[in-house]
């Protein structure tokens, strides 16, 4: 359920023109990268729970301690970072931007208004993606917590197990619907409308709201994703926005920072 062909077909005619100028860049990689490590961690949430439901543990066990913590780290510190910052940030920043009939009149002119309206389409739709993703991830959240406590008798914590599988797929599918929406429509357009200073000045303002300790462990998660995603395009654009000085910490960080909160997500791999 992504856009509607006529919206999506009004900002590609709009894109057409600028798609071999070099000075369209996108600066805030950041959003197209957590969203990539939020993909990922949906996948390593329904391994989880595909391994302890074939080892038929006991609420109690490790297994189950594991799939608590991953579920929290997932839903209550990935998810709400990257939710609380478009809630509360960049929604309203693309609307800004991307919605200005004014902003966009020097590259649309006449068609401004219809072009507005369509960023406007599609921003929503990236709004209620964020919406009915979060609600997966608490169904999510709510069912980990239920799995793996010891009044849940072994029959409903495999039906549990189970349900906590579908739901990691689901999200999978719902983000990845975003990431489309993102690739296609939203990144080209900030890109060629919004000028690189405004880009990275907003940048800044997320480093600021999310915090230093938090922006390190999203920042290793991110890094993590663009290398097992396996595009060099990606890493070498990793590379070469992220400061040499953070990237040369990512290592640490990892063992002091993101390894405390996301180790269970790996609980049962050899």
């Amino acid at each position: 359920d992504g856009i509607d062909d006529k919206t999506a077909s009004l900002i590609h005619r709009f894109l057409e023109p600028s798609a071999t100028k070099a000075a369209d860049k996108f600066y805030i990689q950041g959003w197209r990268w957590h969203v990539m490590s939020l993909i990922r961690d949906a996948g390593r949430l329904e391994r989880l729970a595909k391994y302890l439901s074939r080892k038929n543990d006991e609420a109690n066990s490790p297994g189950f301690t594991a799939l608590n913590e991953a579920a929290h780290y997932v839903v209550k510190f990935n998810m709400a970072g990257l939710y609380r910052i478009e809630s509360t940030l960049f929604v309203k920043w693309l609307r800004d931007h991307l919605c200005n009939t004014q902003i966009l009149e020097p590259f649309a002119g006449e068609n401004s208004a219809h072009l507005s309206n369509a960023f406007k389409s599609a921003i929503n739709k990236v709004d209620k993606y964020r919406i009915i993703s979060e609600k997966t991830g608490n169904d999510l959240y709510e069912r980990a917590n239920r799995a793996s406590n010891e009044s849940t008798n072994p029959e409903q914590r495999k039906i549990l197990l189970h349900e906590i599988s579908q739901l990691s797929t689901k999200l999978s599918k719902q983000l990845n619907v975003l990431r489309n929406l993102q690739e296609s429509l939203i990144v080209p357009s900030v890109a060629r409308i919004v000028p690189s200073g405004e880009q990275k000045s907003f940048n800044n303002r997320v480093l600021l709201k999310l915090g230093l300790l938090e922006s390190r462990v999203h920042l290793v998660g991110m890094h993590d994703a663009v290398w097992e995603s396996g595009l060099e395009e990606e890493k070498e654009m990793f590379e070469s926005d992220i400061p040499y000085v953070a990237r040369m910490m990512i290592e640490r960080w990892r063992k002091s920072l993101y390894l405390p909160k996301a180790a269970a997500l790996d609980y049962g791999l050899d």
